[in-house]
Parts: C-alpha cells; structure tokens; sequence
C-alpha cells in the first residue's frame, strides 16, 4: 500500500519517464520539448532520488532521538 509519501517518489518516477520522452521522442524536435525534456527528467530524477534516500532511512529503522 502506498503511503502518503510515496506519492513524491512516484510522482518524480513520472517526470522523469516524461521529460526522457519528451528529450527523446519529439518529432520535430523543437527547443521547446528539448528544454522541457531536459528539465522535467533532472527535476524527477532529483525528487526521485531525494525520495529513495529519505525513504531508505525510514525503513532501515534508525531513528535519531535528540
């Protein structure tokens, strides 16, 4: 069952399967979809694994206490 979190990491999976497919599959290959592309598959791929970090932590079950 997904967790209210999740939904960053697989939010940020999509951006970067759409920004792969804009970068690679626009037919004309405007600078627009070029630019979109390039940005949606870092900005994913960064949320993404920001999440995967974050989420590696949870589950590990080390909690810091203060």
């Amino acid at each position: 069952m997904l967790q209210r979190s999740d939904i960053v990491g697989l939010l940020g999976f999509i951006m970067m399967v759409a920004g792969a497919v804009l970068f690679f599959y626009s037919g004309d290959l405007l600078p627009l979809y070029w630019l979109l592309g390039t940005v949606g598959w870092f900005s994913g791929f960064g949320i993404f694994l920001g999440w995967t970090f974050w989420r590696a932590g949870t589950l590990s079950g080390f909690h810091h206490k203060a």
